[in-house]
C-alpha cells in the first residue's frame, strides 16, 4: 500500500465513520481476490521493527531527525513562554505537553538553542509567536508525511499535524 493509498483510506474512514459506513466495505483488497495486502505495512499504525512508528530506513530516520528538531523549537518555545509569561499557563501548557507527546512517539527531543521569549512582550506579541512557531511546525509535520517512505511514520505525521492544526484554533 502505498502512502498516498494509505493517507486516502485514513481520510476515507473517518468521513465513512462519520457517515455510519462499515470499516470493512473500505477494504480494497476485499472485492479483488487477486489483491493482496502489501507484507511491508504494518496494519496496527506502526512501522515493521522494534514497534514505532520511525523504525524503518535510513532516509525515514534523517526525516525523524529533523521533525523531532522542529517538534523541540515548539516545545522549548512554549515551555520558555509559560515560564516567562505565567498569566499564559492555561494557555501555553497544552502545546508544551502535546509537543512532549510527540517527541516521546518519534524518539528524544533533541537541545535546541536560540532565544524563544521575551520579557516584557503583551500577550497578543506572545501569542502571535507562538502561532508562527505553530503554523511552521504544522507545515513541517505536513511535508514530511508527504516524504514518509514508511506508510505509518507518515500517517503518525499527519496525525501529528492534525494535532498542532487543532489546537492552534485555541490561540
Amino acid at each position: 500500500m502505498s502512502r498516498r493509498t494509505a493517507l486516502g483510506a485514513v481520510l476515507a474512514a473517518g468521513a465513512a465513520g462519520a457517515a455510519g459506513c462499515s470499516l470493512d466495505s473500505l477494504d480494497p483488497t476485499s472485492d479483488d481476490p487477486t489483491m493482496t495486502p502489501s507484507s511491508g505495512v504494518s496494519t496496527s499504525g506502526t512501522a515493521p521493527g522494534d514497534g514505532s512508528p520511525a523504525s524503518d530506513g535510513g532516509d525515514d530516520a534523517a526525516l525523524v531527525g529533523e521533525v523531532l528538531s522542529a517538534i523541540a523549537l515548539a516545545h522549548r518555545t512554549a515551555r520558555a513562554n509559560v515560564r516567562v509569561h505565567p498569566q499564559l499557563t492555561d494557555l501555553l501548557r497544552p502545546f508544551e505537553t502535546l509537543h512532549a507527546a510527540h517527541g516521546a512517539e518519534l524518539g528524544t527531543l533533541p537541545t535546541t538553542t536560540g532565544r524563544v521569549s521575551a520579557r516584557g512582550e503583551d500577550d497578543a506579541a506572545v501569542r502571535a509567536r507562538i502561532g508562527r512557531t505553530e503554523q511552521l511546525l504544522q507545515r513541517r509535520l505536513v511535508a514530511a508525511a508527504g516524504v514518509a517512505d514508511s506508510g505509518p511514520l507518515a500517517l503518525t505525521f499527519a496525525s501529528m499535524a492534525g494535532a498542532v492544526a487543532q489546537l492552534r484554533t485555541t490561540l
